[in-house]
């Protein structure tokens, strides 16, 4: 609502010129000084220095003054001035090497740790979380923490009723840090994690120091989360099946199960807030359309752990249909590449769990799974144009996303990995690469731009 928005006293600093056509400076701090002649805020705080003994000093100073600035700050940033040397130093995919943030250490405070409950979450793993009586950190109100697992709570022997320190990690997630030794109080009983999900009455599994919830499909804890990412685009592409809707539907009981997505119908929808009669039709409409997909797709979609999209791929192309990947055992699975023995142990955990058994069973009821593509050349009777050459990215391409430009090589039979050693035979370079670059020119490996790698499948195809 942009009235109310109006009424919210809105301000901000600026402090990078992203893009102009012909450059107002030659450094950062003169930059800021045209900003400030454009009538843009610039924060009066900023300071040029020549000497790490400098920035260390700027740092101390602004912490010192922390709690009287009328903002929240975490710590400072640190760049290099000279802007074309910053244009030399370049950027990585994540950050640019001409600046790094050097933070505060976090704010600490104490409380007492009311109660500590398990929580199951979207992958079925049970978390135990700490309610705390709430305490101020930072201008910000904290009353629970999450304990991570089993092992962690009898490392730091946190309990019920026991006083401990908190911080909020990089100013942002609360964590406990440690009890507070109390002599003379009588502490309540180590806590222990539950023998059956919360949510559902599953018995528990122990998985490395986590403790998991078998019930994927069952499971109404994890059962909102699993249709979001059931629907996402990368899986079955469920236009209208969003973070939202997928809660709405979960909690109003019209989809109790994974499979009963399929047999809503439009007037169960229009019951939910926000739906019409052609909202509702629309994604009823879409699931049914969704009925028929790839078997990547549909992998994918099931949310076995350790299993991403590319390892989805991998398992449709090695095993052809879902029958086959359902029915595979340890020895199988790990003659698959890249399949280790911790995946391979999570996929016959997924397939093996009697009830997942139940709920796929009519999941396949209702879905018609396409065999996963085969490369032109492999159609053609022939060898894939590119079989057993292994590509790395790095950049941003203009003509394709990152995306589309792995499925072109895996179409034609490549492979394409995240890392650069002496096995990979190309890499790709984009927009702004980061060290991948230097890594494969150092090794000798071939470096293209995206219209040589065009030319390359181009050529292949040929």
């Amino acid at each position: 609502d942009p009235g109310i928005t109006a009424e919210r006293p809105l301000d901000a600093y600026v402090f990078e010129i992203l893009a102009v056509s012909a450059p107002p400076a030659s450094t950062q701090w003169d930059a800021l000084r045209a900003m400030r002649n454009w009538g843009l805020r610039v924060n009066e705080l900023e300071r040029r220095v020549s000497s790490v003994e400098e920035i260390l000093a700027y740092h101390a100073e602004l912490e010192s003054q922390r709690d009287e600035l009328d903002y929240e700050i975490d710590g400072i940033v640190v760049k290099l001035d000279d802007l074309a040397a910053r244009e030399r130093m370049g950027a990585t995919s994540h950050h640019p090497r001409w600046a790094y943030a050097h933070k505060f250490p976090p704010r600490k405070e104490e409380t007492r740790i009311l109660k500590i409950v398990p929580s199951v979450g979207r992958t079925g793993v049970v978390t135990p979380i700490a309610f705390m009586r709430p305490v101020e950190i930072g201008g910000v109100t904290v009353s629970r923490a999450n304990l991570h697992n089993r092992e962690e709570v009898a490392r730091k022997d946190i309990r019920e009723g026991d006083r401990v320190r908190i911080q909020r990690a990089g100013d942002v997630i609360p964590q406990v840090l440690e009890r507070i030794d109390e002599p003379g109080r009588e502490r309540a009983e180590p806590f222990v994690m539950p023998e059956r999900c919360p949510s559902c009455d599953t018995p528990l599994i122990e998985r490395g120091p986590y403790t998991v919830c078998p019930n994927v499909f069952g499971c109404l804890a994890q059962l909102a989360g699993r249709l979001w990412h059931f629907g996402s685009r990368q899986a079955l592409d469920i236009e209208g099946l969003g973070g939202e809707t997928s809660r709405a539907l979960v909690q109003a009981g019209l989809v109790r199960s994974l499979p009963d997505l399929f047999e809503l119908r439009p007037e169960q929808l229009l019951e939910l807030e926000g739906f019409a009669q052609k909202s509702a039709d629309k994604l009823v409409e879409a699931i049914s359309a969704a009925s028929q997909t790839e078997l990547t797709r549909f992998i994918y979609g099931l949310g076995i752990s350790e299993v991403g999209a590319s390892v989805a791929r991998t398992l449709a192309s090695h095993f052809g249909s879902f029958e086959a990947l359902r029915e595979a055992d340890t020895e199988t699975l790990e003659a698959v590449e890249g399949i280790g023995p911790k995946m391979s142990e999570q996929i016959l955990a997924f397939f093996r769990e009697p009830r997942n058994g139940e709920q796929l069973d009519r999941l396949l009821s209702h879905v018609e799974l396409e065999a996963p593509a085969v490369s032109t050349g492999a159609r053609d009777g022939g060898e894939a144009p590119l079989e057993g050459l292994r590509f790395v990215f790095t950049g941003g391409l203009e003509g394709m996303s990152r995306s589309e430009a792995k499925e072109r090589v895996e179409s034609l039979g490549g492979r394409v990995i995240s890392s650069v050693s002496k096995s990979t035979d190309y890499v790709v370079v984009g927009g702004d690469p980061g060290s991948k670059a230097d890594r494969a020119r150092d090794l000798g490996i071939e470096v293209l731009d995206e219209i040589a790698f065009l030319e390359l499948l181009q050529a292949k195809k040929a």
